[in-house]
């Protein structure tokens, strides 16, 4: 019974929300981003505060693609992640837009640290927009490695997170 409730009242949100002005196909947003980074504590690299770049495009409404790359060093390695990201924006009812995603994560470690390894990647964030064009933006992202890029019996995965602000140029919207 309480999955047929969970069910209605997911439908009822969607259904609701899908009238709403979307983004146009083929709108830019082009960002850039500060960044703490937590590495995994079975990796060699430290936490840190890093620096990164986006870019993204609109292919439908609300449905986005986009890839950022970060990097962040401490204890003298060098972490930096690549994402590629299929994005659903929920559709704006003010200036704030939340957004999702879910995609594909390469990390390379380097310096007194030398590894790569790949995984899954997961977004949650806030786009707050300024006017038409600049908007700033606060996301967390959370990687999962299922092959640990140390290499360990005694670890089987790698999991790092990070949470990022930033500003970002939208264009054509």
């Amino acid at each position: 019974m309480t999955f047929r409730v969970l069910l209605l009242v997911t439908w009822a949100a969607v259904a609701g929300v899908l009238p709403a002005a979307a983004q146009k196909r083929g709108s830019v947003e082009l960002g850039a981003f500060a960044a703490y980074v937590n590495a995994d504590n079975s990796l060699a690299v430290g936490n840190a505060i890093g620096f990164g770049g986006r870019a993204g495009v609109n292919l439908f409404p609300f449905f986005a693609v986009e890839v950022d790359y970060g990097s962040a060093s401490a204890n003298g390695a060098k972490y930096s992640p690549l994402h590629v990201y299929a994005v659903y924006e929920v559709p704006p009812v003010s200036r704030n837009e939340l957004f999702f995603g879910i995609g594909y994560v390469k990390n390379t470690y380097t310096g007194s640290y030398e590894a790569k390894d790949n995984g899954v990647g997961g977004m949650a964030g806030l786009r707050h927009r300024l006017n038409k064009a600049v908007a700033v933006r606060l996301d967390g992202r959370v990687d999962f490695m299922p092959n640990a890029a140390n290499k360990s019996y005694l670890v089987s995965y790698n999991g790092n997170w990070g949470i990022g602000l930033g500003l970002s140029a939208l264009l054509n919207r």
